[in-house]
């Protein structure tokens, strides 16, 4: 077994992750890590333990396979599916709090693209109802507001959320799917802009 101490380069090179998504993982409890000295460090022996039980994970879990998209701007809802199918994931759009409700309440799903400014219910007032219907959603906040915003600040009070500002990128969607999704494609060309 090799208890060895590795850092977060060498993690994200073992793993084949941006440095980024690993300190997101971290963060998220969702890979083993360690402080050290005010430094994140990783025993290699536990991840090696964690890549090998994330597929049974993965197996038990092949109801949740979906992402929900909530937008009210169809351009953004639109490109967001595609954006996510081009990674090998069904994607579900609604245009509204009350739709994205109606459809969690319909089928599972393991991920919610959520716009924070929408007319009617908002995406904080849509995150609280989604939480309440399956706890076990993973948010991604798509976004123009910044931190400065009301609204922003309120969503970051009711759980833990990624954030992907507007204009976004293909590697943005493709890192935050890489994250909770097991075996994604990877499209050839990321560098297209929403």
């Amino acid at each position: 077994m090799d208890d060895s101490l590795i850092t977060v380069k060498e993690v994200a090179d073992y793993l084949k992750l941006k440095e980024q998504t690993v300190y997101l993982l971290a963060r998220q409890n969702k890979i083993p890590s360690l402080k050290v000295g005010g430094s994140l460090r990783f025993k290699k022996s536990q991840i090696d333990s964690w890549l090998s039980s994330r597929p049974e994970m993965t197996k038990q879990d092949t109801t949740r396979q979906k992402v929900l998209i909530v937008d009210d701007e169809q351009a953004v809802r639109g490109t967001l599916e595609k954006m996510v199918e081009l990674h090998g994931i069904s994607a579900v759009l609604a245009k509204s709090g009350v739709e994205a409700i109606e459809k969690a309440r319909q089928e599972p799903f393991r991920m919610v693209f959520l716009d924070l400014s929408m007319p009617g219910m908002n995406g904080v007032e849509t995150l609280k109802a989604l939480k309440k219907i399956d706890p076990e959603l993973v948010f991604v906040i798509v976004t123009a507001l910044t931190g400065e915003d009301e609204l922003f600040r309120n969503v970051l009070e009711y759980a833990p959320v990624s954030v992907i500002p507007k204009p976004f990128r293909l590697q943005q969607i493709g890192d935050v799917l890489g994250i909770y999704f097991e075996g994604i494609t990877r499209p050839a060309s990321s560098s297209t802009r929403v």
